[in-house]
């Protein structure tokens, strides 16, 4: 971060790997890279503890951000920011206590990849099928169990529900009949 802070306003590109503070005091700092276009940020598991934790919301207004990755942070909630940034490509959670995708996903309309993984996520909105340039969702590691077919877009070129697969086997094969252009893992 240090060396970003150098330069930030030409910064497009801002990796934060085995970060171990939290965030939510750091707006200021985020609200100088204002033409970045990829954010990854990864906890060292140590923060995981952290019962205040936050992302700062000032991140929503970097309305050039096309990429955002978080992984491994204590969030409970979805960041409702995240729903201004109308750049917005590619999203992952992973790692997170997220139980669930708020309607607002609908918002995102440029975005081409969501992976909402290794949390247990066990709802996702009927909003998720209005995200048309949507080709690959990630949902690999969740709880969920509901998989009827028209919760997702139809033009998906993939789905992974890999890992955990509380899911009926049934609806599963059902759902790969259903949208048959559409790789499912597993």
């Amino acid at each position: 971060m240090d060396e970003a802070l150098k330069n930030p306003e030409n910064c497009k590109k801002l990796s934060l790997m085995s970060y171990n503070q939290n965030l939510k005091d750091k707006g200021e700092i985020f609200s100088k890279f204002i033409n970045l276009e990829i954010l990854e940020i990864q906890a060292e598991t140590s923060i995981y503890y952290l019962d205040d934790f936050e992302l700062p919301a000032v991140i929503g207004n970097l309305k050039k951000l096309k990429k955002i990755s978080v992984l491994n942070f204590p969030l409970k909630t979805f960041p409702e920011w995240i729903f201004e940034i109308e750049s917005l490509q590619y999203l992952m959670l992973r790692g997170t206590d997220i139980t669930e995708i708020p309607d607002l996903i609908s918002r995102l309309k440029k975005l081409k990849t969501l992976r909402i993984e290794n949390c247990p996520l066990n709802k996702i909105p009927r909003t998720l099928s209005l995200l048309k340039n949507l080709k690959i969702l990630g949902l690999s590691d969740t709880r969920l169990t509901n998989l009827t077919w028209n919760l997702f877009p139809s033009n998906l070129k993939e789905i992974n529900f890999c890992g955990t697969g509380i899911y009926k086997k049934e609806d599963l094969e059902y759902l790969k009949t259903k949208l048959p252009k559409t790789k499912i893992f597993p």
